[in-house]
C-alpha cells in the first residue's frame, strides 16, 4: 500500500510562489503593485461583477470560457484579494502538480489552501516582496505605498516569509484578534514590550518602534473613523540595545 507524503509548509509556499511567478511571466507583468483584476483579464479570463452574490468572488466556466465573478466592494484591496483568490482557485492544479499530488483527489480544504497561498503570492510576489521588505526593514506603511493592491494585514502576514524569526499580532479596538509566528513553536502570550508598543500606537495613532530585552517591536496604527486597528511585528535584536 502506497503511503502518500504530506507536503511541508515550506513545500506548499515554494510551489505557490513558483506558480505565481509563472502566471506573471505569462502576461509579461514586470511592475508592482500587481493588479489582480487586470492580471485575470490578461490571462484570458472574463471578469464580471455580480452585486447579488454572497461571496466576494467565485470562479466558473461559461460556454467553456473561464470567468471570475466579483462582488463590488468599496475597499479596492478586498476586490483585489477576491480576484487573486479566484485566480488561485483556477490554477491550483499547477500547485498540486509541483507537489506531486493528484489534483482529482485533492480535498476542498487543500484547494482552499492553495488558492489562499496563491493569492498572497500573486499580490506579494516573493522575489520582489522579500527584497523590498528587507530593504525597508519590514515597515508596513512603506511597503503599503509600493504594494497598494494588498491590505495592510496581508503585508504584515507577508513578513512571515522573511528568514528572520518573526511574530505578528493584530489588534482591533484594543483587543488582540490574531497572532502568528514563522517559528516552529506557537507564539507565547503577549509580552510587556508588545503591549506597550500597541498601547502607544492605539493612543497616538502613530507608528512606534521599541527595543528591549533582546527584542524589537514595531507597531503601526491603521485607524479609521469607525475602526481602530494596530499591527505589531516582533523580531529579535542583539542584546544590549536600549529602549527607545
Amino acid at each position: 500500500m502506497a503511503i502518500m507524503m504530506i507536503p511541508s509548509r515550506e513545500a506548499w509556499a515554494f510551489a505557490c510562489d513558483e506558480v505565481a511567478e509563472e502566471i506573471l511571466a505569462e502576461t509579461g507583468w514586470r511592475t508592482r503593485p500587481v493588479n489582480a483584476v487586470r492580471l485575470a483579464a490578461e490571462l484570458g479570463y472574463e471578469v464580471a461583477y455580480d452585486a447579488g452574490q454572497q461571496s466576494r468572488g467565485r470562479f466558473k466556466r461559461l460556454g467553456g470560457r473561464p470567468t471570475v465573478f466579483l462582488a463590488p466592494d468599496v475597499r479596492p484591496e478586498r476586490l483585489q484579494w477576491a480576484a487573486a483568490h479566484e485566480l488561485g482557485e483556477a490554477v491550483a492544479n499547477r500547485v498540486f502538480e509541483r507537489l506531486e499530488m493528484e489534483a482529482d483527489e485533492s480535498t476542498p480544504a487543500q484547494r482552499e489552501r492553495a488558492a489562499t497561498a496563491l493569492a498572497t503570492s500573486i499580490l506579494l510576489p516573493r522575489r520582489w516582496f522579500v527584497a523590498d521588505a528587507t530593504r525597508l526593514d519590514g515597515d508596513v506603511t512603506a511597503l503599503k505605498a509600493i504594494y497598494s493592491t494588498a491590505s495592510h494585514e496581508l503585508i504584515l502576514n507577508g513578513l512571515l516569509r522573511l528568514e528572520t524569526l518573526t511574530m505578528i499580532s493584530v489588534f482591533d479596538h484594543n483587543r488582540l484578534t490574531r497572532r502568528r509566528t514563522n517559528g516552529q513553536l506557537d507564539p507565547p502570550p503577549l509580552l510587556a514590550l508588545e503591549q506597550e508598543a500597541q498601547s502607544r500606537a492605539h493612543r497616538t495613532g502613530e507608528g512606534v518602534s521599541l527595543i528591549g530585552r533582546g527584542l524589537r517591536v514595531q507597531a503601526w496604527a491603521i485607524h479609521e473613523p469607525a475602526w481602530k486597528r494596530e499591527l505589531v511585528r516582533t523580531t529579535p535584536v542583539e542584546d544590549g540595545a536600549d529602549l527607545h
